[in-house]
């Protein structure tokens, strides 16, 4: 079995629109069983999704595209493939009444543009798009299985999950479905790992790969036998158990919460660069009134002073951005909440506000648990977004690591 993805839309070809389409079918195709193994971006252009049709469908088992099902002039995907398969477009009046009934939900007269949307091709399935008014389409043809979806991803995700998983299951049930399994590790590096692995013996039914991302690295198990996916992580697990903070789906902040719930332990955070990060990624998850005690994003330097305390000599010579000052926000914390645990984050997100001592993506990450303090300087890089994403992470990782080496 082999899949391939077509993308349609000038946007992504201009970079304006980033492909998350093509990461996310690739993945669940890939789960499904039937990987894919060819990916071309093709303009608004007849011409062009044509030819690609042409070279997909007479190669590959299941052929998806995305893109191009809106009812404006410049959606003129499915006019194509119509042209394509040599058949006509036919208007359904059950799709026509669902648009008109979605757009009166939100008190919107239907404009008549939008009755493109309850064309199909002639000979193909409209499959049920509950986030949108562009259905996918469905077409069995006698070399294998032709779908269309539309661009936006909420909606490509929706009638993916919910008709054409459910469809290739169907249609292929030999399709046996790939078993992935996952080792997190935190504060090694992917050559030092390397060096500890001993995977001379890995079977050859298994594949494995490394994630490295900042700060930590998945190791990821492939295969089709569970015994043996299983069997293998608990033996990759245990030749590094120093550096193993979680496994498969789960996430730092699902860890950490375990961890406080686990050990009756409360903790507080005073953030700044974050913005509240740190609290948001523990306040999802369920059960967070047991251990979450409060936080304050101290984003101003008064703020600082007023709440925390940090005195007004640490912030003129040494900076908001420092450890004297990542000190004094975690001593301000812990005497607001009498927490168990509390971590402190200040640093330069971006992208202005470096310097060459202290350039954009400087952090510096402090941590309490029961009588001893430490903070920690990391340099960071990214947008400002990823920069403040990375270090609400790191430190919730720290947080981890410390607590589990106390005992």
């Amino acid at each position: 079995m082999s899949s391939a993805i077509i993308t349609i839309g000038d946007e992504i070809l201009l970079g304006q629109t980033i492909n998350t389409n093509l990461s996310y079918l690739a993945s669940q195709l890939a789960l499904l069983g039937a990987p894919v193994v060819y990916n071309i971006t093709v303009r608004d252009r007849t011409e062009e999704i044509m030819a690609a049709l042409d070279f997909c469908v007479n190669r590959f088992d299941v052929v998806i595209s995305t893109g191009g099902l809106g009812p404006t002039a410049d959606d003129i995907t499915k006019a194509s493939i119509a042209s394509f398969f040599g058949v006509g477009q036919s208007h359904h009046e059950d799709i026509w009444q669902k648009v008109q009934a979605r757009f009166a939900a939100r008190g919107i007269q239907v404009p008549l543009i939008n009755r493109n949307q309850a064309l199909v091709p002639d000979g193909f399935t409209a499959l049920p798009n509950d986030e949108g008014t562009a259905p996918g389409l469905f077409y069995r043809h006698n070399k294998g299985c032709f779908f269309a979806l539309a661009g936006v991803p909420v909606e490509m995700r929706h009638v993916f999950e919910r008709q054409i998983t459910p469809t290739l299951k169907r249609e292929y049930p030999q399709l046996e479905s790939l078993i992935q399994k996952t080792v997190h590790s935190f504060g090694i590096s992917e050559s030092a790992l390397a060096e500890d692995l001993d995977l001379a013996d890995l079977p050859a039914e298994l594949t494995f790969a490394w994630l490295p991302q900042t700060g930590r690295v998945d190791l990821r198990l492939s295969g089709y036998d569970l015994k043996l996916l299983d069997e293998w992580q608990k033996r990759v697990a245990a030749q590094i158990s120093d550096y193993v903070w979680g496994f498969d789906e789960d996430s730092p902040a699902s860890v950490l919460a375990a961890l406080l719930k686990e050990r009756g332990l409360t903790m507080s955070a005073a953030e700044s660069c974050t913005g509240g990060l740190i609290m948001k990624m523990l306040s999802d998850e369920p059960g967070a009134s047991d251990y979450l005690l409060g936080g304050v994003v101290s984003y101003s330097n008064e703020i600082k002073k007023q709440v925390l305390g940090v005195s007004g000599e640490t912030l003129e010579k040494h900076g908001a951005v420092s450890e004297e000052c990542a000190f004094e926000m975690l001593d301000g914390i812990k005497r607001l909440t009498k927490s168990d645990v509390a971590v402190s984050v200040t640093g330069i997100a971006g992208p202005s506000g470096g310097s060459d001592f202290k350039p954009v993506g400087t952090v510096y990450i402090g941590f309490s648990y029961l009588s001893a303090s430490w903070v920690r300087r990391f340099l960071l890089t990214g947008n400002r977004q990823l920069i403040r994403h990375k270090a609400a992470e790191m430190a919730i990782l720290h947080m981890i690591k410390r607590i589990k080496e106390t005992q």
